[in-house]
């Protein structure tokens, strides 16, 4: 039936462009991102080639064009920014959801034309089918701004960037420069209509997209799935992070690193770690640049889908932004590939998840998704679950002050916070700066869980807090620790470890916060960009006061 309403739809696109009739109406609509870390890029121009029609991003990103259903080039630019271009874009049905990501322009003087992409693939495909494409291209200008590289991807685009890579079926190239480069892609979870993304950068950053069309009659013959039951989600946002490589490793859920803090299992969060550094060996993930003043979000859904029952060729995942947003598909996964595994790396019958983490994933945006479980031409649909993610959490290192002396030996450490939600998570961690090369720790304080509080402090008594628990000072402006006795006349780092969690009317955490882990201790993915003090010493004959003590 799809296919018939495709090769339909298609021949009214001929017919129009014969004059025989008025295309319907479409709306082509989507958010435009920063490329390192997901947020929103206000005034960005959106221009669709042949029509000429255009619109402008708001400050959520968002943009929205009227037209008529066909096959468009859009272009996507602003000032400071290198351009980005989606070519072959299909408009079959009412509403088309694009989203795209921009990145700062490298060099101001080089050029901001971007790339030239031909995309060639078969028309058709066998499900579970090994296809052949082959991606061609040029760039403006040759001789100074050559191919960065080139990512290939099934069902969805893939990125430059790890936050649109998780659980894309993708490869990516960087010996591409332009001469044919064929790839070979497997289809396993396909079963009808089926879109290749080829992406390619430049050394400027300009962006160019081509999409591809495949085919095939779904088997009409297949059993009903059943439907995904008990799907949850949590959000979590990161502040001041850089996010390439670490969101592409499947696996590494915030739910994963919520249960090892909520039940103290370093030996699970060292297992995490461990996931990211082996996937950077495999060049799967590889951590950029730290210097960044920005906030990522992304959601993790699981769901359950009973063994015994008709097993679905795929899953679809849907989201709608806001309390009158409508359901947009935000990807497509193998059953395979979302199915959660154990410890030893075996399957965990039933039990499946998948990382949202695409453009429109906003701190203080209601998201409501439903998971659909695909088999042939049948589809059965999970309830919905909604999810607000939370708003960068953001931490100060207050006292010791950043480059004083003669501070007491056993000096108390203070934060300052700003957007805490339910309960918070807090740490002091001090460095000996004449060992930092060694990163020896001097004294990492025990972790204590206040209940928080948008943006304010509150004395501890008020949690029931019978006395201050060892390591733990009641300060008024922020949130203290007490050190251990440190060395005379030494220089130290110091860095607070927050986190900020929302709990949901069952008492679980749906959405976390995290604004200073430099050392990863909440997981594998450390806020590396942190508060870092440094201070020096005294000879512990007086007090001087620097900690609130």
């Amino acid at each position: 039936m799809r296919l018939k309403l495709f090769i339909g739809a298609l021949l009214m696109l001929v017919l129009a462009a014969c004059g025989e009739f008025v295309t319907p109406n479409a709306t082509i609509s989507g958010y435009v991102v920063d490329m390192k870390a997901g947020e929103p890029v206000p005034g960005v121009s959106v221009t669709i080639v042949q029509t000429g029609e255009s619109a402008t991003t708001d400050a959520q990103g968002y943009y929205s064009i009227d037209t008529k259903r066909g096959r468009y080039t859009l272009v996507f630019t602003k000032d400071g920014f290198a351009t980005s271009k989606v070519t072959g874009l299909l408009t079959l049905d009412e509403k088309t959801l694009y989203s795209t990501i921009l990145r700062p322009v490298f060099d101001p003087q080089a050029t901001v034309e971007p790339p030239e992409l031909n995309l060639d693939i078969p028309e058709w495909y066998e499900p579970g089918q090994e296809i052949t494409v082959t991606v061609s291209g040029s760039v403006a200008d040759p001789d100074t701004n050559g191919f960065q590289f080139l990512d290939v991807a099934l069902g969805q685009q893939g990125g430059s960037s790890g936050y649109l890579n998780g659980y894309v079926r993708h490869q990516r190239f960087f010996d591409f420069d332009g001469s044919e480069k064929e790839v070979t892609i497997d289809t396993t979870g396909y079963n009808d209509f089926v879109t290749v993304h080829a992406v390619a950068y430049d050394v400027n950053g300009n962006r160019t997209e081509a999409i591809g069309y495949l085919y095939r009659s779904p088997d009409l013959a297949a059993d009903a799935p059943a439907s995904p039951t008990d799907l949850t989600a949590q959000a979590v946002t990161f502040g001041d992070v850089a996010v390439f490589g670490t969101l592409s490793v499947p696996g590494l859920t915030g739910d994963a690193i919520v249960n090892a803090m909520k039940t103290g299992d370093v030996a699970a969060l060292k297992r995490l770690g461990e996931a990211v550094q082996n996937a950077t060996k495999q060049g799967v993930a590889a951590p950029q640049d730290s210097s960044l003043d920005k906030a990522i979000t992304w959601v993790d859904l699981s769901w359950s889908y009973d063994p015994a029952a008709t097993a679905p060729e795929a899953f679809e995942i849907f989201r709608k932004n806001g309390e009158n947003g409508a359901f947009y598909r935000i990807g497509r996964i193998a059953a395979e590939d979302a199915q959660n595994l154990d410890g030893n790396g075996d399957p965990i019958p039933g039990s499946y998840s998948f990382r949202d983490a695409t453009p429109g994933t906003l701190p203080g945006v209601l998201l409501t998704y439903r998971v659909e479980a695909v088999n042939g031409d049948k589809r059965a649909a999970s309830t919905e679950y909604s999810v607000t993610p939370l708003p960068a959490f953001k931490v100060q290192a207050v006292a010791p002050g950043d480059n004083v002396t003669d501070v007491d030996l056993a000096p108390g450490y203070v934060i300052s916070v700003e957007n805490s939600s339910t309960i918070n998570f807090l740490m002091a961690i001090v460095l000996d700066r004449v060992q930092v090369d060694g990163f020896n720790i001097e004294y990492i304080s025990p972790l204590f869980t206040v209940t928080g509080a948008d943006g304010e402090f509150h004395p501890f008594a008020n949690y029931g807090i019978s006395g201050i628990p060892h390591g733990l000072i009641e300060v008024g402006n922020g949130y203290g620790f007490s050190g251990e006795t440190l060395q005379p006349f030494h220089t130290y780092d110091w860095q607070p470890f927050a986190v900020t969690a929302h709990l949901n009317d069952d008492g679980e955490m749906d959405a976390v916060s995290i604004g200073s882990d430099f050392f990863g201790i909440w997981g594998p993915f450390g806020v590396e960009d942190g508060p870092v003090n440094t201070f020096v010493t005294g000879d512990g004959v007086t007090v001087a006061g620097a900690g609130g003590r």
